[in-house]
């Protein structure tokens, strides 16, 4: 007898298969992400730079585009069971399955620690070892856990936007974002609290998974990638959202 999960994946395979066979890539992203990484409406992502960098990806390799947006929580294993090609602007350590198969990186990102001016001064993470930090329920905090330990307290919200708001009406003290994010935000209106100096966690260049059950080769992807860092097709993106 054939075990359910075992069926769906080989289903899901299969249409992975047949979308590379008529020509397409299938792009995923996460359904709690925000601009500029992603607008997304009723389901349907909009505008951003997922949807860039998928149409570009797409473009390099010749192939049409689909986007299915996602729960963060399904997002590895869709990508395992073959329901998209590749998900971009992540990490390794973000989605930690071996299967999975990483792009070059190609995009620099920083991880930022914001920390009220009401709070005590901090000049490094284990300052506020103990303390409610405001995080994003489901995304991995590697950097925080390794210096801080059973020290790191996370105060979950279910989107960035909703754990600076949290900042803002004085119910943290502490939260963590990304400069990506926080620029473009601050850029469109965004109002928070006088701040101490931003803290850097972590500098990074996202990178893309692609699934292993892609038709789709790593080295395809990396030579995508390569030529348009090489066009400044990123630094063009980069600007369209300042």
């Amino acid at each position: 007898m054939v075990k359910p999960q075992t069926w769906l994946a080989g289903v899901a395979g299969l249409l992975l298969a047949l979308s590379a066979a008529a020509g397409e890539l299938v792009v995923l992203v996460d359904d709690s992400t925000e601009m500029p990484q992603a607008n997304i409406v009723n389901g349907q992502l909009q505008d951003g730079l997922h949807r860039d960098i998928g149409l570009e990806l797409a473009a390099h390799l010749r192939l049409g585009v689909r986007f299915r947006v996602l729960p963060r929580k399904r997002l590895t294993a869709a990508l395992e069971q073959g329901q998209g090609d590749v998900l971009c602007l992540s990490l390794p350590q973000w989605m930690p399955a071996p299967t999975l198969r990483w792009s070059r990186p190609f995009l620099d990102n920083q991880d930022l620690l914001l920390s009220s001016r009401l709070a005590a001064a901090r000049s490094q993470l284990g300052d506020v070892a103990g303390q409610p930090v405001g995080t994003v329920l489901g995304f991995a905090y590697p950097e925080m856990l390794q210096q801080l330990g059973s020290g790191f307290v996370r105060d979950d919200a279910h989107s960035m936007v909703d754990s600076l708001r949290k900042l803002a009406a004085g119910r943290v003290q502490h939260v963590v974002t990304n400069r990506l994010y926080l620029d473009y935000q601050l850029a469109h209106g965004l109002r928070l609290p006088p701040l101490q100096p931003a803290l850097v966690i972590s500098q990074y260049r996202n990178r893309c998974a692609l699934s292993p059950r892609s038709l789709i080769t790593r080295s395809e992807l990396d030579r995508a990638l390569a030529a348009m860092q090489q066009e400044g097709v990123f630094q063009r993106m980069l600007r369209h959202y300042r």
